[in-house]
């Protein structure tokens, strides 16, 4: 691994509630109206897809507004079709908010013609020139409604056409995310795959046989009912140690001792893991989770270099936030040279565990976070 540079972002941009609009306004309200900004959404059921795309309607004309809708077909026996109707009825509210013309939907492949998995691939390739993103002040990704096999590789490739803009000012990058836990536990994943894999472009060099030697290092982010998820993860890696992130400090004090309660048999009695190894990162933080991971990445890294170093897996079966914040950092280890890669199992849908009456206040009860990725603030 290379000598790592400075933490990127270690001074950060993050906001959420009430102190959110007053940003917007501030940052993109007062812009030139002939200024547009870009929001990305992934087209689903969950009412949190609109969070965004409302938090920027209160402080943006309806013509500076570009919306580009990412589209994933899991198939036509996937249980998510049952909730079509409220599928219709975002995009109808969504549509309604910004003219027609001005609402672009981009397809993301899931599987290829063979039946395998491609979905991060094939959303890794949704944008493919910077160009496509020099007419706009400011790009918003709002992953609410979006799976991890999706958001990773496109907020990756996002940052990666940004970052190698050398003449002009390149756009703001944020990500949007509307956290509810109680959402969050009522949609369940179903159909989970029977093996997990590598997120396209965190494939590591866990696959190739110059690195077969390397001990591996797992930093799964722990999250509630995710055991199976875990397992399979485990079986791919086969890692030599073992390093849980816990949400802690957490809105439910005792979240973090009840995962290690859920998990105890999984993480004691099978994997042996070390007390010692547990990290800890506040659960509505991204960038202390980025902070945490990064450090002990390095760390091990540096203690296994006379065996050749490490090769690190991240796994984040948590709430999207941390994951947010496990994608920083394995963003900029990749830029550094290092060996990360990230390991998850994905699913062919998502149901909703009780009735789906009470979803629309749920949502309004979410709190809407914005992180400010890249772009003058950084500057």
């Amino acid at each position: 691994m290379k000598p790592a540079r400075k933490d990127r972002w270690a001074s950060y941009v993050h906001v959420s509630g009430d102190s959110l609009h007053t940003f917007l306004q501030e940052h993109v309200g007062t812009q030139d109206k002939n200024k547009k900004s870009c929001l990305i959404v992934g087209k689903g059921f969950d009412p949190r897809m609109l969070g965004g795309a409302t938090a920027l309607g209160a402080v943006l004309e309806p013509q500076q507004l570009s919306i580009v809708m990412l589209v994933f077909d899991e198939g036509p026996t996937s249980p998510s079709r049952k909730y079509d109707e409220l599928v219709q009825k975002n995009i109808g509210t969504l549509t309604q908010m910004v003219p027609a013309g001005q609402v672009q939907e981009r397809t993301i492949s899931m599987f290829s013609s063979e039946g395998r998995r491609i979905t991060s691939r094939s959303a890794g390739s949704v944008f493919r020139s910077v160009d496509e993103l020099m007419g706009f002040s400011d790009i918003f990704v709002d992953v609410s409604s979006l799976p991890r096999s999706v958001y990773f590789p496109v907020v990756a490739k996002l940052l990666h056409l940004l970052d190698g803009v050398n003449d002009g000012e390149p756009p703001n990058l944020f990500v949007m995310v509307s956290e509810s836990a109680e959402l969050d536990r009522r949609i369940v994943e179903e159909g989970i795959d029977e093996d997990a894999d590598y997120i396209h472009p965190f494939r590591g060099a866990v696959e190739r046989e110059s690195a077969a030697g390397r001990p591996k290092v797992w930093f799964p982010l722990l999250g509630e009912n995710q055991g199976v998820q875990l397992t399979r993860i485990y079986d791919l890696i086969n890692p030599a140690e073992i390093c849980p992130l816990l949400p802690s400090p957490s809105m439910d004090p005792r979240r973090g001792d009840n995962l290690v309660v859920e998990y105890r048999e999984l993480l004691f009695d099978q994997l042996r893991v070390e007390t010692r190894n547990f990290i800890y990162a506040s659960e509505t933080n991204a960038f202390e989770a980025y902070r945490q991971l990064r450090r002990a990445i390095l760390h091990y890294a540096e203690a296994l270099e006379p065996l050749g170093g490490s090769n690190a897996v991240i796994s984040a079966n948590s709430s999207k936030l941390l994951s947010v914040g496990a994608l920083l950092a394995a963003y900029e280890l990749k830029c550094d040279g290092a060996d990360i890669a990230i390991a998850h199992v994905e699913a062919h849908g998502y149901v909703l565990r009780d009735s789906d009456d009470d979803l629309d206040r749920l949502a309004s009860e979410s709190r809407l976070q914005c992180l400010w990725l890249s772009g003058s603030c950084y500057a």
